[in-house]
């Protein structure tokens, strides 16, 4: 607290006084009642392409190469870039999540594997 001293008609008076300006600001007290729900799981993502046992066997002998050409070519960097992308397909095409394709059958023989293209070359093709 300060004095400040003014001259009013001869006389000193001191006067006591704030600071210019305080902020008394009271955040008000609001409850807030909050209602939790159980978590839901995400469903497993169902096969969208049925298979046969035999051709789930050839797409997952095919993934199997497909890693096992991915770690042999580990110290290569550039053809990593489209290895590990065809690696992750191989796999959904395995829990029939994607379609096997032509396409990336032959992809896989000439960039992936040999072995893995010819085993999703003889496997069923979905599209």
């Amino acid at each position: 607290m300060r004095l400040a001293f003014f001259f009013s008609w001869g006389k000193v008076r001191a006067l006591r006084y704030q600071q210019p300006y305080q902020a008394t600001y009271e955040q008000p007290q609001v409850s807030y009642q909050q209602v939790y729900a159980q978590p839901v799981a995400a469903a497993a993502p169902t096969a969208l392409y049925p298979m046969t046992d035999t051709d789930r066997n050839l797409r997952l002998v095919a993934f199997i190469f497909c890693i096992l050409s991915l770690v042999g070519s580990c110290w290569l960097i550039i053809p990593l870039a489209w290895m590990i992308p065809m690696s992750v397909i191989s796999w959904g095409i395995y829990k029939g999540t994607k379609a096997n394709t032509v396409a990336f059958d032959v992809c896989t023989l000439i960039f992936c594997s040999l072995v893995a293209g010819i085993l999703l070359l003889c496997s069923n093709k979905d599209r």
